[in-house]
C-alpha cells in the first residue's frame, strides 16, 4: 500500500473563499490593550463645533463648565500644538448616529464622545496623507510628525498650519483599509478606501 502524504499543520483555505482580504484598519478605532483601555474617556462636544465628529480627530478638552462636570469635559476640534490634547474614537460611542446618506456614526455638539487623551499610551488608528505613505513607512517609529488639522490626517511634513507631534509613535501603515470623508459642503460623511496609520500616544 502506498503511502498518503499527511501534514497535519498545515494551514489552508479551501478555492474561492475568502477573496476580499481582510487585511486592512478603519480610521477611529484603537487597538484593544488591557494596559490603556481603563484611559478611555469622555467628553461634551462643545456648541462651537461647526462639522460632524467621528473617530479619529485631533481633539482639544476644556475644563468642564460649572455643574456640567458629570458630561465629561468640553471636546473641540484641535487647531494648534497648545490645544492638542488627544483624539477621539469610535469605541463605545454608542450614542453615534448614522442618518440617511452617510455611512459613518457621527456625533453632534451637545452629544459626547469617547476619545484618549495624549500621554494614554492608546494605539489609535488615524488617516494617512497618501502622499506621505512611503515617506512615513521608510522612517523610524520616532520620526517627526505632523497633523493636518484641516485634512484631520497624518503627514511627514510640517507644511503651514501643520500641529507637530511630539513624542508619538508611528508604528503600523496599511493603505487597504477605510478613512472618514467629510464634506463640508454636503455634510455627507462616509467611507472611502485609504491609508490609516497606527500611532501611539
Amino acid at each position: 500500500m502506498a503511502g498518503i502524504t499527511f501534514n497535519p499543520q498545515l494551514t489552508t483555505s479551501p478555492y474561492g473563499t475568502f477573496d476580499v482580504s481582510t487585511q486592512g484598519y478603519y480610521q477611529g478605532d484603537f487597538v484593544d490593550d488591557p494596559s490603556t483601555r481603563m484611559e478611555l474617556a469622555s467628553g461634551k462636544i462643545g456648541a462651537s463645533v461647526a462639522q460632524p465628529i467621528y473617530g479619529g480627530i485631533a481633539i482639544t478638552e476644556s475644563v468642564a463648565t460649572n455643574g456640567e462636570a458629570s458630561l465629561g469635559t468640553t471636546i473641540t476640534i484641535a487647531t494648534a500644538v497648545g490645544n492638542l490634547t488627544g483624539w477621539t474614537v469610535f469605541t463605545q460611542s454608542s450614542n453615534a448616529i448614522v442618518t440617511p446618506g452617510n455611512t459613518v456614526p457621527q456625533l453632534a455638539p451637545t452629544q459626547t464622545t469617547t476619545f484618549f487623551r495624549l500621554g494614554s499610551g492608546a494605539r489609535i488608528k488615524v488617516a494617512v496623507l497618501a502622499a506621505e505613505v512611503a515617506t512615513i513607512e521608510a522612517g523610524n517609529i520616532n520620526q517627526a510628525l505632523y497633523w493636518d488639522p484641516a485634512l484631520q490626517e497624518l503627514t511627514a511634513s510640517g507644511t503651514a498650519g501643520a500641529i507637530t507631534l511630539a513624542g508619538i509613535k508611528v508604528l503600523s501603515v496599511n493603505t487597504n483599509s477605510k478613512v472618514v470623508s467629510y464634506n463640508a459642503g454636503t455634510g455627507v460623511v462616509s467611507w472611502v478606501a485609504g491609508a490609516v496609520a497606527v500611532i501611539q500616544i
